[in-house]
C-alpha cells in the first residue's frame, strides 16, 4: 500500500471502530428509550459495559503488544463489531445489551490500536473518528423519523461493514515504541507525571458523560431531529480537529494546548445545562467534537515528553477507568433530566484542566514551543 492508501484504510478503520461501532449508541439512544421504555439509568449501565470492554481490550493489548499488530485479530474484531450491532436487535434486555456492548468495546479497542499503529504520527487518520460519528448522526437524522431503533442498528451494521472493508487489508505498523519528541532519555516524571495522569483520568470521566448523553439531553424539549443533528455537528468538528490541533502544536506546547482544550470542553459540558435551544446545542457540539480527540493526542505527547513509564499504556488505562466510572457516577442524577450530570461533568473537567496546568508548571524541563 502507498501512503495515501494506508491513511485512508486507517481512517476507515477508525470510523468503523469508534464513530460507528463504539459511539453509534449515542444518537440511537433517545429512540431506544422512547420505544422500549428503558430508563436512562439502565441505558447508562449498558454504556458502562461498552467502556469496560474498551478498557479491557486496551489493557490486553498493553500486556500482549504483539496482538496489536495481528491482521487476523483486526479482521476478527471488525466482524465482531458488525455482529455486535446486529445482536442489539435480538431482544430488549439490559443484560444482553450489556454483554453485546462489552464485546463491541473489546473489538473497537483492537481496531483503534491497530489502525493508530499502522499510521503512527499521522493526525489525518484520526479524522476517521469524526467521520464515523458524523455518519452515525446522519443515519439517525435521515431515518429516525421513518424507522424504529432496530432498523437503525441494522443500517449501522451495514455502514460499519462498508468502512471495515477498506481497513480489511491494512498492514500493521512498526514495532517502534513511543519516545520523547526530542529523542532524549526521559526524566523521572514526578509531580508532572502524577498530575497529567490524574488529569487524563478525569478527562475520561468527564468527556464520556457528554459522549453518552449529549444527544438525549438535546432532544429533551426539542424537535426529535435536534439531538441527532447535534451529533452530526460533533462528528464534523471531530473530523477536522486533529488537523487543527496538529497545526497549533507548531506554535504552543502540548501541555499548554491541553489546558486550552480542557477548558473549552468545560464550556461544552455546562452550556446545555444552562442554556436551552438549538444554538446552544450546536455550540456545545462544536466544542465537544473539537476537543475530545485533541485531548487524547496532546495528553499522549505530553506523557511521553514528561517521562511517564509506558506512558501510552498507563494513560490509556486511567482514561479507560474514567470512562467506566463516568456513567455510573451520573446515573443516579438522570431521573430529573441531564442538567446535574452535565454540570458534574463540567466540574470534573475543570479539575482536569487545573491538573493539566500543574503538569505544565511542574514539567521536568522548560516547555518549548515549536
Amino acid at each position: 500500500m502507498n501512503t495515501r492508501q494506508l491513511g485512508f484504510g486507517a481512517l476507515a478503520g477508525l470510523a468503523a471502530a469508534m464513530g460507528l461501532g463504539r459511539f453509534v449508541y449515542t444518537p440511537i439512544l433517545p429512540l431506544m428509550q422512547e420505544q422500549t421504555g428503558m430508563s436512562p439509568s439502565s441505558t447508562a449501565v449498558v454504556a458502562t459495559f461498552n467502556y469496560l470492554g474498551y478498557f479491557l481490550g486496551a489493557l490486553a493489548l498493553a500486556i500482549w503488544p504483539r496482538s496489536a499488530r495481528s491482521p487476523m485479530l483486526l479482521r476478527v474484531s471488525l466482524v465482531a463489531l458488525v455482529a455486535s450491532e446486529v445482536a442489539m436487535v435480538l431482544a430488549v434486555n439490559v443484560p444482553l445489551w450489556s454483554a453485546v456492548r462489552l464485546i463491541a468495546g473489546l473489538a473497537s479497542a483492537v481496531v483503534f490500536v491497530y489502525c493508530a499503529g499502522a499510521v503512527a504520527g499521522t493526525a489525518a487518520a484520526f479524522c476517521g473518528v469524526g467521520v464515523g460519528i458524523a455518519v452515525s448522526g446522519l443515519l439517525v437524522v435521515g431515518l429516525g423519523e421513518v424507522v424504529g431503533w432496530q432498523a437503525l442498528w441494522w443500517v449501522s451494521a451495514v455502514a460499519t461493514a462498508l468502512f471495515g472493508l477498506f481497513a480489511w487489508r491494512l498492514p500493521p505498523g512498526g514495532r517502534g515504541t513511543v519516545g520523547r519528541p526530542d529523542g532524549a532519555s526521559p526524566p523521572r516524571p514526578g509531580l508532572a507525571g502524577w498530575a497529567l495522569g490524574i488529569s487524563y483520568f478525569l478527562e475520561g470521566l468527564g468527556y464520556i458523560v457528554l459522549g453518552t448523553f449529549l444527544v438525549a439531553a438535546v432532544a429533551v424539549g426539542g424537535e426529535r431531529w435536534e439531538g441527532p443533528a447535534a451529533w452530526v455537528i460533533v462528528g464534523l468538528a471531530a473530523a477536522v480537529s486533529p488537523l487543527i490541533w496538529a497545526r497549533l502544536r507548531r506554535y504552543r506546547s502540548a501541555e499548554t494546548l491541553l489546558v486550552i482544550a480542557l477548558l473549552l470542553q468545560v464550556v461544552s459540558a455546562v452550556l446545555p445545562a444552562l442554556v436551552r435551544g438549538p444554538a446552544a446545542a450546536a455550540v456545545s457540539a462544536v466544542l465537544f467534537g473539537g476537543t475530545f480527540i485533541g485531548a487524547v493526542m496532546l495528553s499522549m505527547e505530553a506523557g511521553a515528553r514528561i517521562g511517564i513509564p509506558r506512558s501510552a499504556a498507563v494513560l490509556t488505562a486511567g482514561y479507560g477507568i474514567g470512562q467506566i466510572v463516568g456513567p455510573l457516577v451520573v446515573a443516579p442524577m438522570l431521573g430529573d433530566g441531564y442538567d446535574a450530570a452535565f454540570l458534574t461533568a463540567g466540574g470534573v473537567l475543570v479539575a482536569a484542566a487545573v491538573l493539566a496546568a500543574v503538569a505544565r508548571w511542574a514539567s521536568p524541563e522548560p516547555v518549548r514551543t515549536a
